[in-house]
């Protein structure tokens, strides 16, 4: 058995494609490797008997069970390329694909579609690919199944040149291009930028190198700079985050470090190695290239130094051909552990993405994700990465810069060896401007002081999937720049409602809310919280089915360290059926580690619309069993749907309250269940007394303190 590589020969030294396909084949020669050459032909038409003769001429020699390792595109066009795989296969040979331009598959030219292609790579048992993202493209794209992918990463780059020097700290761009160069033709900045290549040249700090030989242009890079990798249209930024840059290889190998853009298929291998910058423009590229220092600069190039040895050897080319060779006679070669394909837009993952208007001029993005993932990649609609996001549970994100034209698509992804994967991504997501008509729906948010975080909170509950939504406000006597944020979102949203009222504290906040409400239910929220895009609509819709008076969510539990569902949020019974409150009281009081809260509920109007809270602290504590006890039927959605978040605020109420005396937090806990036992429907007071025993022994344990002891001995006799 022998193995074959394809090399292109005709065309100019300058020919990347040529280059980089000549120095391919030099590297397989190592590995035994023997080179089949093609010569391109300039022909305007050719007989298909000539063509096949040609290509007979091409593979003659190959016998049955041989390995053929063509490097595509050829150069001599698909017919041709056609050609080759048939008689190749009708003389038994076997065939891998280094797919080594992305052209064909990007852009359709004239007589050549995508399909074409796609079916001409179906004919080959192996490929060999340029990323991930690449490889998922294909599957997208209709490959075959079966088909044994090989991720090549990086491309090498052996030179004959040969030096000693430490690049020099230099501040200025060195770029490698031909043709038209979009917004950096037009570069304006102090920084210089040195131009390889022929290109069409409109800025004034343009230095244009032309007529060099690829070693020749490889010694004078060598002497320092930065390399820069960039894009001049949407075309080539795409292409980008497909395919590695040969480019970027010349400079790592030449020394010095490279500048690219946010999103681009080597991006986490350059931040991994500190091997440059990745930035989100080129004005961020200027403003870190002007302030940074020699030492910083001469740490880039140390690093650059150890990971351009093994693109000299060509470490990574002959990684690629040996397991390219393996995965012929091996079924599991190129396998990745991780879902194939990306879901399709007609069965979603992003089951809700909505964009609102947010304070000071930026934009909220807000979506409900389904599935795993290892975190989130943000587009802007013209392909540009703002943000890459690795909290797995994160849904909120602020966008800062963009007008209100501006759209949007989240990608969900899995981290693998090989980079990243893209397993399901969002359809583009404009701004949302939601008609809100009849509330059947009131969401209660007190405030106060909460310049710092309330808009997070507020922007959560705009973008509620529930159309039918009123968030009331109640500003209790803030005196920071509350009220000025809560009055901008009641001018920008007609759903919004603020009232302003002296400090009274929470529960006073609470009841003007429950006074103003006019929905059919009613829910509660902190300014420090924040609710997923569908909460309001499963909760709604839970209570309507069941004919519930409340319907709970479980909750996410934040701290600085943990994001975890919390226990006292969770009940084992069965979801979206109508239990009895009763029940739900007496299970509370043998599984819960806390009194129920407010906030992670909707409450049927008519029931809550006269049950004022008791102005106390720890009201909470005191009205949530009192309302419990005159409802009928609960319902109960383990969704996780509302976060409650302590690592915003330091200052909460309950944690000063928490820094009282013993004695202090005895009396505010006594007050709470005193109120209720004394105001709730005596009907459930046998319930209502289990949950108080379960308080009252947890309290006893918590503060080390024989009084709540006491009060049980009292209570129990009432």
């Amino acid at each position: 058995m022998n193995v074959y590589m394809t090399r292109i020969n005709g065309l100019s030294f300058k020919d990347t494609i040529q280059y980089r396909q000549h120095m391919t084949v030099k590297i397989a020669h190592q590995l035994g490797i023997k080179e089949m050459g093609i010569y391109r032909y300039n022909l305007g038409v050719e007989s298909d008997e000539s063509l096949s003769a040609r290509v007979d001429g091409i593979i003659a020699g190959i016998n049955r069970e041989d390995l053929v390792i063509c490097q595509f595109p050829t150069g001599n066009g698909l017919k041709f390329e056609w050609k080759l795989i048939n008689h190749l296969k009708a003389y038994g040979g076997r065939i891998a694909v280094f797919l080594q331009e992305l052209e064909p598959l990007l852009y359709e030219k004239k007589g050549s579609t995508l399909q074409d292609v796609i079916n001409l790579y179906n004919q080959a048992e192996v490929m060999i690919v340029p990323s991930l993202a690449m490889r998922q493209f294909l599957l997208e794209n209709h490959i075959r199944n079966r088909m044994k992918f090989v991720i090549q990463e990086m491309w090498d780059y052996t030179n004959n040149v040969s030096f000693s020097q430490t690049p020099k700290f230099k501040k200025e761009f060195l770029l490698i291009s031909d043709g038209e160069l979009g917004e950096i033709g037009k570069w304006s900045p102090a920084l210089p930028l040195k131009l390889y290549g022929k290109a069409s040249v409109s800025g004034g700090n343009i230095h244009s190198i032309n007529d060099m030989k690829p070693d020749e242009m490889f010694a004078e890079i060598a002497e320092g700079g930065f390399g820069l990798i960039w894009y001049k249209n949407t075309y080539e930024r795409q292409y980008m985050e497909y395919s590695i840059s040969f480019s970027m290889a010349k400079f790592l190998a030449a020394g010095i470090p490279v500048v690219a853009p946010v999103g681009i298929s080597n991006q986490t291998m350059i931040e991994v190695n500190h091997l440059g910058l990745i930035v989100n423009s080129l004005d961020e590229a200027v403003a870190k290239i002007e302030v940074l220092g020699e030492t910083e600069y001469q740490g880039y190039v140390q690093c650059v130094k150890r990971f351009a040895t093994a693109l000299h050897n060509g470490y990574y080319t002959e990684r690629c051909l040996v397991e390219a060779m393996q995965a012929f006679y091996s079924e599991d070669a190129g396998k990745i552990s991780i879902p194939m394909n990306v879901y399709s837009l007609e069965n979603p993952v992003f089951f809700t993405a909505v964009l609102k208007e947010s304070y000071g001029g930026n934009l909220a993005l807000s979506w409900n994700f389904k599935g795993n993932t290892d975190g989130f990649l943000i587009y802007d609609g013209i392909g540009r990465l703002v943000t890459e996001i690795n909290n797995v549970h994160q849904h909120y994100f602020l966008i800062r810069g963009y007008g209100k034209d501006s759209s949007f698509i989240i990608k969900a992804y899995m981290e693998t060896l090989k980079g990243k994967l893209v397993i399901a991504e969002s359809k583009s997501i404009c701004l949302d401007v939601k008609i809100h008509e009849i509330p059947r729906v009131s969401l209660i948010i007190p405030v106060y002081n909460a310049e710092k975080y309330v808009i997070r909170s507020i922007d959560t509950a705009l973008a509620q999937s529930f159309s039918d939504l009123e968030v009331i406000i109640v500003d209790d006597g803030s005196t920071d720049e509350t009220p000025n944020i809560l009055e901008w979102y009641a001018e920008k949203y007609a759903n919004v409602k603020v009232i302003h009222q002296e400090n009274n504290g929470v529960p006073a906040a609470r009841n003007t809310g429950l006074m103003q409400a006019n929905g059919e239910y009613i829910g509660f929220m902190d300014s420090d919280d924040m609710i997923y895009p569908n909460m309001i609509a499963r909760l709604y819709h839970s209570a309507r089915k069941n004919n519930c008076d409340i319907a709970v969510t479980s909750v996410y539990y934040i701290t600085n360290t943990n994001y975890d569902i919390s226990e006292f949020s969770q009940y084992p019974v069965e979801e979206d059926i109508a239990i009895d409150a009763e029940k739900f009281i007496n299970m509370h009081s043998i599984i819960a580690y806390q009194f129920p809260v407010v906030w992670n509920k909707l409450y049927r109007a008519s029931l809550v619309k006269s049950l004022s809270f008791p102005i106390m602290i720890y009201e909470d504590e005191a009205w949530i069993p009192y309302v419990l006890s005159f409802a009928d039927r609960i319902c109960y959605l383990n969704e996780g749907l509302y976060e409650y978040d302590r690592s915003v605020c330091e200052n909460t109420l309950s944690r000063k309250l928490s820094k009282g005396s013993n004695a202090e937090i005895f009396a505010n806990h006594k007050r709470a269940i005193l109120f209720y036992l004394k105001n709730s429907n005596l009907m459930r007071m046998k319930a209502l007394k289990r949950l108080a025993q379960k308080e009252l022994s947890l309290f006893a344990r918590r503060y080390k303190n024989l009084e709540y002891g006491k009060l049980w001995e009292q209570i129990k006799e009432i």
